[in-house]
C-alpha cells in the first residue's frame, strides 16, 4: 500500500509499521464527516503536509509516570516494548509544537469532552465557513437600503 500510494500516513512505531488508508479518508471527509486519526507524530505531519486544513490534538497523560504506569497496566507488552515506547513517548514530545491544541487526558470523560468541544469550535471558524457566509450575504441583500 505504501508503494501505490494507498496510505495517506504511514510510519515505523516501536517496529511496527502503520497506516492510514486514502480511500477510507477521502470517502468519509467526502460525506462531511469528520475523520479522527489516532497516530504518531510522523504520520501526523505528513497529514498535516498533505491536509494543511487539518488539525493537530497533541493528547497525553498527565506525565511520565502515568503514561509507565499506564502501559505497564494493560499487560500486553513487555518490559523492553514498554522501554522502547517511553523512549518514542520522548521524541514524540519534542513535536509538540507542531500541533494545534495539546490536551490531557487524565479524566477521561473531561478529555473526551475537551476533544469534541475543539472540534465544535473549529467548525465556527470563519475559514471553514466561507460559502456559508456567501450565501447568507446573497439573501441579505435584498434588504440593503439603495438596493
Amino acid at each position: 500500500m505504501i508503494r501505490q500510494g494507498a496510505l495517506i500516513e504511514y510510519a515505523q512505531y516501536v517496529s511496527n509499521y502503520y497506516g492510514t488508508p486514502r480511500e477510507y479518508v477521502c470517502q468519509q471527509l467526502e460525506q462531511g464527516r469528520d475523520v479522527i486519526l489516532e497516530i504518531e507524530i510522523q504520520g501526523a505531519l505528513k497529514v498535516k503536509e498533505s491536509y494543511p486544513e487539518a488539525l493537530l490534538l497533541f493528547v497525553s497523560p498527565p506525565g511520565a509516570v502515568e503514561l509507565k504506569h499506564r502501559l505497564v497496566d494493560r499487560g500486553t507488552e513487555d518490559e523492553d516494548t514498554i522501554a522502547s515506547r517511553l523512549s518514542r513517548a520522548w521524541q514524540e514530545a519534542q513535536g509538540v509544537e507542531n500541533y494545534d491544541f495539546f490536551v490531557i487526558n487524565d479524566d477521561l470523560e473531561e478529555c473526551v469532552q475537551q476533544v469534541h468541544s475543539i472540534i465544535r469550535n473549529e467548525h465556527a471558524r470563519v475559514a471553514r465557513n466561507h460559502e456559508l457566509i456567501e450565501n447568507i450575504r446573497a439573501e441579505l441583500k435584498s434588504f440593503a437600503k439603495g438596493e
